[in-house]
């Protein structure tokens, strides 16, 4: 079959979830199946009018209202557990993510030789724009952390922006993070279960509006808890 399922996670992105959906139907439209879900995570702007809008206009874009506790791992959860497809890619809607690394991702799965596909923004090959400094350097310092403890060569567990085939998911339930650790837990349990995992250099560049919802500083000790809990 090979459905891929986009999920997206939104929390008052007004501004930006129109063109990165667009982007995505552009890059995607008559060369695979695919459905796009945006999950609107407690929004308190004007971003479900927006996803009305949308959903209307295009028939393989969906939009649901997050059922659980706000959090971007919440509706991430919420998302995958409503949507249909065999592969499964995660994204962010602020449009940092590259809808061409997403195809790629795809094409690697289906082409049976792995089973995630994850991305990383710190080796050769990578394009990225404007990261701000603080953010890289303990995204850096944490990264390698991870690394030396779980003796792994990816370095970019942190990173939302992965793709699973539907039994790797379904494998490494239950998912616990409710907030942005939902990208190190299931990095961390799908290389513990040992499954074929593509590391691929993707393009990343920051918002170009709206505003960012990771605070690093309470984020810290849920990263920390996230990695105890899932070695």
């Amino acid at each position: 079959m090979n459905l891929l399922s986009v999920i997206i996670p939104a929390k008052n992105e007004e501004d930006t979830i129109v063109q990165t959906i667009e982007n995505l139907l552009e890059e995607f439209n008559n060369i695979i199946d695919y459905e796009i879900l945006v999950i609107n995570d407690h929004s308190d702007d004007n971003t479900e009018l927006v996803l009305i809008k949308l959903s209307s206009k295009y028939h393989n874009v969906f939009y649901l209202n997050n059922k659980q506790i706000k959090g971007v791992g919440n509706a991430i959860k919420f998302g995958i557990k409503k949507s249909k497809g065999d592969i499964v890619a995660i994204c962010m809607a602020d449009g940092s993510d590259s809808p061409k690394d997403v195809l790629i991702s795809y094409k690697f799965i289906i082409s049976g030789a792995y089973d995630c596909v994850f991305g990383s923004r710190f080796i050769i090959g990578v394009k990225v724009k404007d990261y701000p400094f603080i953010k890289w350097l303990l995204n850096r310092l944490f990264n390698n952390f991870v690394m030396f403890i779980s003796n792994s060569k990816y370095n970019d567990f942190t990173n939302i922006f992965k793709v699973y085939r539907r039994k790797v998911i379904n494998s490494i339930l239950p998912i616990n993070s409710q907030g942005f650790s939902i990208g190190l837990e299931m990095s961390l349990k799908s290389f513990k279960k040992m499954y074929r995992i593509k590391v691929i250099p993707i393009s990343w560049h920051q918002r170009k509006a709206g505003k960012s919802k990771l605070k690093i500083i309470p984020n810290i000790r849920l990263y920390f808890k996230t990695l105890i809990t899932s070695l």
